[in-house]
C-alpha cells in the first residue's frame, strides 16, 4: 500500500514544491491550505507522516499537532517554519513533534526525513500489532498469568488469573507484600516466596484458598524476564487449576 503524506502549508508554492517532491518519491500526497481543511483531512483519514507549518496565517498548527498526536499517535509530524524560534521549538517536541526544519527545505532534505519518519512509523505500527496479539494470546488462555517486575510487582495479570484467585484489576501495581496482606488477592501469601526467592521451574499441585474461601489445587510454573543484556527484569508466574476437568476439544461438523 502507497504511503500517505499530509502537507499543511499556507504558502501554495510550498504545498506544490512538497507535493512534486514526494509524488515524485512513490507516495500518495495530500495538501492543505488551512487548519480547518487540515484537521477535516486528518479527521478521516490515518496518514503515515504530516508535514506542518507552524503558522497558518493567523492560526497555529500547534492545534493540529495536538490533534494528530491524540488520533493516531504513531504518525510522525514534521514541523515546518520559516522562522525557528527556541521557544515555539520547545513547545513542538514536548507536544511530539517527530523533527523541526525550516524553510526552504531541499528536495534532499525533505525526501530523507520523509523517509525517516516512515521507517518510525512503520516500526512503531510493526510493535503495536506485536503488543495486540500477545495481548490477546495473554488474555485467551485457560492458564492465569502474573507478571512481577524486578521489585516483586505486579504489572499485569490475565482474565483467568484473576478468576483464579477471585481478585479484580486494581491489585495490578501493588508489590507481593501487599497482595499478601490485603483480603482481595490474599492467595499471593501462597506463592510469596515462591517468586521471592526464584524457585524456578515447576510446584506440582499446590493446596491454597483465594480471596472468595475458595479452595484450589494448583500447579505453579514461575520463569525469569530477562533483558537482550542479560539483566533481571522480573518473573512471570503461570497458574494451572488441578481442580478443574480438562475441555476436549468438539470436532466442528463440515
Amino acid at each position: 500500500m502507497t504511503q500517505r503524506i499530509l502537507v499543511v502549508d499556507d504558502e501554495e508554492s510550498i504545498r506544490f514544491t512538497f507535493d512534486a517532491f514526494l509524488t515524485d518519491a512513490g507516495y500518495r500526497v495530500d495538501t492543505a491550505p488551512s487548519l480547518g481543511e487540515a484537521l477535516a483531512l486528518a479527521g478521516e483519514t490515518a496518514f503515515d507522516t504530516v508535514f506542518l507549518d507552524i503558522l497558518l496565517g493567523r492560526e497555529s498548527g500547534m492545534e493540529m499537532l495536538r490533534f494528530v498526536r491524540a488520533r493516531n499517535p504513531n504518525c510522525p509530524v514534521i514541523m515546518v517554519t520559516g522562522a525557528p524560534e527556541i521557544a515555539t521549538a520547545s513547545e513542538a517536541v514536548r507536544l511530539g513533534a517527530f523533527d523541526y526544519v525550516t524553510k526552504p527545505v531541499h528536495q534532499e532534505t525533505l525526501l530523507r526525513i520523509a523517509r525517516r519518519a516512515l521507517e518510525h512509523k512503520a516500526l512503531l505500527d510493526e510493535q503495536e500489532t506485536f503488543r495486540l496479539r500477545m495481548a490477546a494470546v495473554f488474555q485467551s488462555i485457560q492458564e492465569g498469568v502474573l507478571v512481577f517486575d524486578d521489585r516483586f510487582r505486579l504489572v499485569d495479570i490475565n482474565d483467568s488469573a484473576r478468576r483464579m484467585l477471585a481478585c479484580d484489576k486494581e491489585v495490578v501495581g501493588k508489590t507481593l507484600e501487599e497482595l499478601a496482606a490485603e483480603d482481595e488477592c490474599s492467595t499471593a501469601r501462597y506463592f510469596h516466596d515462591i517468586v521471592t526467592q526464584r524457585c524456578l521451574g515447576e510446584i506440582f499441585r499446590m493446596q491454597m484458598v483465594n480471596a472468595a474461601g475458595q479452595p484450589l489445587l494448583v500447579s505453579l510454573t514461575m520463569a525469569p524476564l530477562t533483558s537482550q543484556a542479560g539483566g533481571d527484569n522480573g518473573v512471570v508466574l503461570v497458574l494451572r487449576d488441578e481442580g478443574q476437568p480438562t475441555r476436549a476439544l468438539e470436532a466442528v461438523p463440515g
